[in-house]
C-alpha cells in the first residue's frame, strides 16, 4: 500500500475521532420522557399575612416554599402550574413538566408589600382557577387535575366569600394547605422579611398588626372543592400527600426537552471501518516481515 493512502487513512481516523467527540447532530426532536397522568394547579396566597412569624418562628411563606419544593420532588413527572393572589391574581407559571422551572417560580415568590394590598380575600383566585382548569381540561381531557390551595384563609376585605363548589367538577383531587396559628403573629415590614424595619402597624388599633389563621374557612374551601385539608406547622410529610394523588406514569415521545438527531453512531461506524483497515494493514505488514525472515533463520541453522 502506498504511503499516501496509509497517511490519508490515519488522518481520517484522527478526524473521525474528533467529530465523534463533538457529538454531531441535526434538527431537533422531543426526547422521550416519563410523564404522569396528573396536572397540579398550585394556588398561593402572597398577601402580607403570609409573612407572619408563626411557622417555626419564621415567616409562613418559608414553610410554603419548602413544602412546594418537596411536593415537586415527590411528583417528578407531573405537570405543575402556579397562580398567586393578593390585590391581583397572576398566572406565574402555565402548566409545565419542567420541575426546575416550577422550583424557580417557587423560590422567587415575593409577597405584597405592607401597603400594596386592599385587604385579603381567600376567594380572589376563584375565577382564574376556573379558567386555568377549564383550559387544561380542553387541551388534555385524559389527564386528572389536582389543586393545591395554599394560604391562611384570612379575609380582611369586605364582602361575602364566594363558594368554590363551582370548581368541584373540574377537580379530581388535591389538598388545601393551611399556614399560621389561631393566636396569630406579627408581620415584618421589610421586603426581606427581617425585623430590621419593625412590623406592620395597625393604625386603627394603635399597635402592631396580627395575622391569624382561619382554619374553618380553609376547611370549608377544601370541602367545597372535594379535597382534603392539612394544617402545616413544620417541614416533612409531603411524600404522603403526593402519594394520595395516585399518579400513574408512562413514557411520552412528545413531552421531553428538545434534542438534536444524533449522528455520532454514523461516524462511529466509519471509525470502526478505518480502524479495521488499519489493523489489517498492520497484520499484513507483520506477516510479510515474518515470512521474509524465515529463509535467513534456516540458513543460520544450517
Amino acid at each position: 500500500m502506498s504511503t499516501v493512502l496509509l497517511l490519508a487513512r490515519r488522518i481520517g481516523i484522527v478526524l473521525t475521532l474528533v467529530v465523534i467527540l463533538v457529538q454531531p447532530g441535526f434538527g431537533t426532536r422531543a426526547a422521550p420522557s416519563q410523564v404522569a397522568d396528573i396536572e397540579v394547579l398550585v394556588v398561593v396566597d402572597r398577601t402580607r399575612s403570609m409573612a407572619a412569624l408563626d411557622y417555626e418562628d419564621g415567616p409562613r411563606i418559608y414553610g410554603v416554599q419548602q413544602d412546594l419544593a418537596d411536593l415537586a420532588e415527590a411528583l417528578p413527572a407531573a405537570r405543575f402550574a402556579m397562580l398567586t393572589f393578593g390585590a391581583d391574581v397572576e398566572l406565574e407559571l402555565p402548566f409545565t413538566s419542567d420541575t426546575t422551572t416550577f422550583g424557580t417560580a417557587v423560590d422567587t415568590l415575593r409577597l405584597e408589600g405592607p401597603f400594596d394590598g386592599t385587604g385579603s380575600r381567600a376567594d380572589r383566585p376563584l375565577e382564574a382557577m376556573r379558567e386555568v382548569l377549564e383550559r387544561a381540561d380542553e387541551q388534555h381531557p385524559d389527564r386528572r387535575r389536582m389543586v393545591v390551595y395554599v394560604g391562611d384563609g384570612e379575609n380582611t376585605a369586605e364582602g361575602e366569600q364566594e363558594s368554590f363548589v363551582e370548581l368541584e367538577d373540574l377537580v379530581d383531587g388535591g389538598i388545601v394547605l393551611g399556614y399560621g396559628t389561631e393566636e396569630g403573629a406579627k408581620m415584618p415590614e421589610a421586603d426581606n422579611l427581617s425585623d430590621e424595619d419593625g412590623y406592620v402597624y395597625d393604625q386603627d388599633r394603635g399597635e402592631d398588626a396580627i395575622s391569624r389563621l382561619d382554619e374553618d374557612n380553609l376547611q370549608d374551601i377544601a370541602n367545597q372543592l372535594g379535597i382534603d385539608y392539612a394544617h402545616r406547622t413544620e417541614p416533612g410529610g409531603m411524600d404522603a400527600i403526593a402519594a394520595d394523588f395516585e399518579a400513574s406514569y408512562a413514557f411520552d415521545e412528545g413531552e421531553g426537552a428538545p434534542a438534536e438527531h444524533d449522528l455520532t453512531w454514523v461516524f462511529g461506524l466509519l471509525l470502526l471501518g478505518l480502524v479495521l483497515l488499519e489493523l489489517r494493514s498492520w497484520w499484513r505488514a507483520l506477516w510479510t516481515s515474518h515470512t521474509a525472515l524465515q529463509p535467513t533463520r534456516k540458513e543460520a541453522t544450517s
